[in-house]
């Protein structure tokens, strides 16, 4: 990547020129160093192009011309990256006075593969593009090319049985369905084997919108009739595989995935038989009306979320509260699971389940 350090510095450069023209050297160099420091950094540290990407997501709120300058190296170093040039395009459609040199780099990245047709569709940098035509043509590649990339990925499942010895009351085990958060996935792992150990077959959900990246995917709305349908799927793809107790499912989820746990609980009862809430969050409305009666649920967040999250913990207690057992937790952390989550969470589970937990 050293060749293009030139290029990077001089473009985080521009960011102070108009204020270094009369500047001594000195004075350049004390004024600059801040500005170039961060590039400078991550253009050494780098392991590759992508290792550049997530470093420029991380600093583009702080500062849009340094992660430009990243976006444009990682998309010089390696020509089969899509989110560089996409990036790239969207920064400078953002503002506002580089419209065809936006649509440049926005159809470099349609000649490289683009493929996340909903993301560019409702992507507001883009807004003063949206009808050109060049615009229209790489929105029509790009979900085109969604429709064949998000198939066979968007709801598929992941499942993590109990461990040989932990044994399920009934004659077919019953299942937690987790919902994972916003641009992760619902795949299953060895650290996730403390819930199954809870007593259930562990069922992970992709969900049901893919978003920039092959492993990231989102709970979409509007409402959360789509998310139902895709746990009722998953569901069935697992009862054809091995026997489960369709009358015992239960809901976790994190966050967004936390929201629309909620929501599956609230508006379709006869389906859900409790649900495990951490953190919820998410851009749609928490639903204001339960049919849910006589459920258990427990609501977990951290004492440092932010105040929308807060807000939502509280609006599901009291959304639960009347005519259900709603157990309640908030530790010090911030939007994450509790350090002790691997014992309190399969504790919370074997209590959704009808123990003492």
């Amino acid at each position: 990547m050293k060749c293009l350090f030139g290029f990077a510095l001089a473009a985080a450069l521009l960011s102070c020129a108009p204020a270094l023209h009369a500047a001594t050297a000195d004075e350049v160099e004390d004024a600059t160093f801040p500005v170039l420091s961060p590039v400078v950094n991550a253009l050494i540290n780098a392991d590759d192009a992508q290792d550049l990407v997530k470093r420029a997501d991380a600093m583009e709120d702080s500062n849009e011309l340094q992660a430009l300058a990243l976006y444009l190296a990682a998309s010089r170093e390696d020509r089969a990256q899509l989110r560089a040039p996409y990036q790239v395009a969207a920064l400078l459609a953002r503002r506002g006075t580089d419209e065809m040199l936006a649509l440049r780099y926005l159809r470099e990245a349609d000649e490289r593969g683009l493929w996340f047709g909903p993301m560019l569709a409702e992507d507001a940098d883009f807004a003063d593009l949206r009808q050109t035509p060049a615009f229209q043509s790489v929105l029509a590649n790009a979900q085109r090319r969604y429709r064949e990339v998000a198939a066979g990925r968007v709801g598929a499942i992941s499942v993590l049985p109990p461990s040989p010895g932990v044994v399920a009351a009934g004659a077919c085990p019953p299942v937690v369905v987790w919902l994972h958060g916003y641009g992760i996935n619902g795949h299953l792992d060895e650290s996730d084997q403390p819930l199954a150990d809870a007593g259930a077959v562990l069922l992970g959900i992709n969900g049901t919108e893919m978003i920039d990246t092959f492993d990231s995917f989102r709970w979409i709305g509007p409402g959360f009739d789509g998310t139902h349908r895709a746990v009722q799927d998953g569901l069935d793809a697992l009862a054809a595989r091995q026997c489960i107790d369709r009358k015992r499912i239960y809901l976790m989820g994190f966050s967004q995935g936390s929201q629309h746990a909620g929501a599956l609980l609230a508006q379709h009862p006869q389906d859900y038989a409790g649900a495990l809430l951490v953190s919820p969050g998410g851009s749609q409305a928490t639903p204001t009306e339960s049919k849910a009666r006589c459920k258990r649920v427990v609501v977990v967040n951290g004492r440092e979320e932010g105040p929308r999250n807060l807000r939502m913990s509280e609006d599901f207690r009291r959304l639960f509260g009347e005519g259900n057992q709603v157990r309640s937790r908030t530790h010090d952390g911030g939007h994450t699971y509790p350090e002790d989550w691997q014992v309190s969470f399969p504790q919370a589970l074997r209590w959704l389940m009808g123990g003492d937990g």
